[in-house]
């Protein structure tokens, strides 16, 4: 009787009890799917005559909701929670144990980007610039086994991947050499630093550590980055980083490792733009290209070649993939050359940084005009649109969560389905399913926002 007037009287325990349960049971849940994997392919004879893509967007879709759930149960409760550390624990826990489960599953269902990593690595440990030749060429043919090489991509090409991208591909290499699963066990471990960092920047700015779900459990990251092995695993880890050090008013050891991020994957540069204010732009400007230009020092004898082949990607429209104001613009425009166009969303995005670098930008806000920056990159993307890209964009959501974004954070693995459709043409619904609803509640969004003050203004 005692303890049932006890837990009369404290209504916030039980809900904090039953906050942890029902959280606990999702994460329990959402884990067992992430254990299994695609080896639950063989439990339903409907997907056999299916692809493993068909079968990865239904069970992507299934963590999704579970997903969501976990986040409006957080979302719904923060004021009455607090930071409750054991709510944490369990949020960090399950999330280690999903991207733990996912490092020893083959990733050649969605991407085979990991393969080409290991080949660059490989290329440069020969000592040989991997910007010079292809894959394909006659000059690394000394180079190439039955385990990585066949399953490269565009052996035709030079390497896509910037400066500080082949520097963490040759240290990988030093590491584990070929292995595939030691690659993505990198990754992971820098997604796992990343968890931690953002913890830290949420405690920085007065925001609940627990919305680090937002990205500790966002289904997009942990495939991508624990199955898959892509780049944002390191790329997000410093970019989150630099915002961090800035929080902690660090600011140019931050710009530093912003540029470390831009140098695997250049879309952080675009990034810059939010950390600086009128008394720190020429000086934050010159160490970050001073950094940016350091890194490309060894690889100077490439010459022209250094660009690898990032011109073709802007220039080849078969490489467009999955950007809706582009099609709409090809489609009302087709006199519009290809790479123009290209070059303008470039533009475009360059003039949108610009009005950030002059607009002054303190404590929290500068991470909002981040997300701002990197929600206008995804739309007016230059050349593809890849799942993996939007990744960049989940970190902000834990400071601002978006409907929008959080939606298009899961219809946008939608688009594999190109590549199992007919001619390999990305379907109509699938282009409308992921980018009306973002563009519906953006819109509404910001109508809101408009009527009602934003608090998070007042934050820090």
């Amino acid at each position: 009787m005692v303890m049932e007037k006890r837990n009369h009287n404290n209504p916030d325990r039980l809900s904090a009890r039953a906050n942890f349960a029902v959280l606990g049971g999702l994460g329990t849940i959402s884990g067992v799917v992430y254990l299994f994997n695609f080896k639950f392919y063989r439990l339903f004879p409907q997907f056999l005559t299916r692809t493993g893509i068909h079968f990865y967007v239904c069970l992507f879709l299934f963590l999704s909701v579970l997903y969501l759930l976990a986040v409006f149960l957080i979302l719904k409760r923060e004021a009455k929670i607090g930071n409750s550390w054991r709510l944490i624990g369990l949020i960090l826990f399950f999330a280690v144990i999903f991207r733990f489960f996912l490092i020893p599953s083959d990733p050649v269902v969605l991407s085979k980007d990991m393969y080409r990593y290991i080949w660059d690595g490989r290329v440069q440990q020969s000592g040989i610039n991997p910007y010079f030749y292809p894959p394909a060429a006659d000059e690394l043919k000394t180079l190439r086994d039955d385990l990585i090489f066949p399953k490269l991509n565009r052996k035709e090409y030079p390497t896509l991947y910037p400066a500080g991208a082949q520097m963490f591909f040759r240290i990988c290499y030093l590491m584990v050499g070929n292995s595939v699963f030691g690659f993505k066990s990198i990754s992971v471990f820098f997604d796992i630093l990343t968890l931690l960092v953002l913890t830290a920047l949420l405690k920085a700015y007065g925001f609940n550590m627990e919305r680090l779900i937002i990205y500790a459990w966002n289904p997009l990251v942990i495939f991508e980055i624990a199955y898959s092995g892509h780049l944002e695993g390191i790329t997000v880890f410093l970019m989150v980083t630099a915002f961090y050090l800035n929080s902690i008013k660090r600011k140019m050891p931050g710009i530093i490792v912003l540029a470390l991020s831009s140098a695997i994957k250049l879309y952080p540069a675009l990034l810059l733009a939010a950390f600086l204010n009128r008394v720190d732009r020429i000086k934050g400007i010159l160490t970050f290209s001073a950094t940016f230009v350091l890194l490309y020092l060894p690889y100077v004898t490439a010459g022209r070649k250094i660009f690898g082949f990032l011109p073709t990607y802007l220039n080849k429209p078969s490489e467009s993939f999955n950007l809706v104001v582009k099609y709409l613009l090809m489609g009302l425009f087709p006199e519009l050359d290809y790479y123009l166009l290209s070059l303008l969303f470039v533009v475009a995005l360059l003039a949108a940084a610009l009005v950030v670098f002059f607009r002054e930008k303190h404590n929290v806000q500068v991470v909002r005009s981040a997300y701002i920056m990197v929600g206008l990159l995804i739309i007016f993307m230059p050349a593809a649109l890849h799942p993996w890209y939007v990744i960049l964009i989940v970190p902000f959501l834990s400071f601002f969560p978006s409907v929008a974004w959080l939606m298009f954070s899961i219809t946008v693995t939608l688009s594999y389905l190109k590549y199992v459709s007919p001619q390999g043409i990305m379907p109509i619904w699938v282009l409308v399913v992921e980018y009306l609803p973002l563009f519906a509640f953006l819109g509404t969004g910001y109508i809101i926002k408009k009527a009602v003050p934003d608090p998070n203004f007042s934050r820090a």
